[in-house]
Formats: C-alpha cells, structure tokens, sequence
C-alpha cells in the first residue's frame, strides 16, 4: 500500500514539473508548484508512516503553510495583473519595471 502511495506521490510531481515547463503562463505555473507540492507532501507522509514513527506534523505544517502562502501571493498577484491589464505570459512580465 506504501509503494503505490509513493508511485503516485511521484507521478503527481512529474505533472506538475512538466506543467511548469510546458506553459507559460503564470497562473498554470503556480497551480503546478501547487501540485508538486501536494505529491511532496504525499510521499512524505507515505516515507515517514513506513521507515519511523517520528511525529510527521511539522513537516506537513511547513509544507501546508508554504503552499497557502503561495496561494495567496498567486491571488494578489494575478488581481494586480487583471487591474493594470497586463498579460499573464511569464516572458511579458519584464514590461512591468516600466
């Protein structure tokens, strides 16, 4: 049960690695690192339940409270965008600095 756990942490952070690679766009790339962390977190929890029984919370808490960090600095990132009409391709944001 451990293995398949881990298999999918895995191929969950292979999707989101390639949607970050793939795309261009800054709100898929964020969805993306949302994703490879989440299979982080999944394989974590599987590696830590099968070699120990060390408290694993702190690890999820870190991994939780970066990801909705991230998520909030998506949200005001992309109303900031929206507000001052500027495209969501990550290669046009350098027009900002003007």
């Amino acid at each position: 049960m451990i293995l398949e756990f881990i298999l999918l942490g895995f191929a969950m952070f292979a999707i989101g690695i390639s949607g970050i690679a793939a795309s261009r766009h800054f709100v898929i790339m964020m969805l993306s690192v949302e994703v490879a962390l989440i299979a982080a977190t999944l394989v974590g929890t599987a590696f830590f339940y099968y070699v120990s029984s060390v408290n694993i919370l702190i690890f999820l808490l870190a991994v939780w409270s970066v990801a909705s960090v991230e998520v909030l600095s998506l949200v005001v990132f992309y109303r900031y965008l929206a507000k001052n009409e500027v495209s969501m391709d990550v290669t046009k944001l350098s027009k900002l600095r003007d």
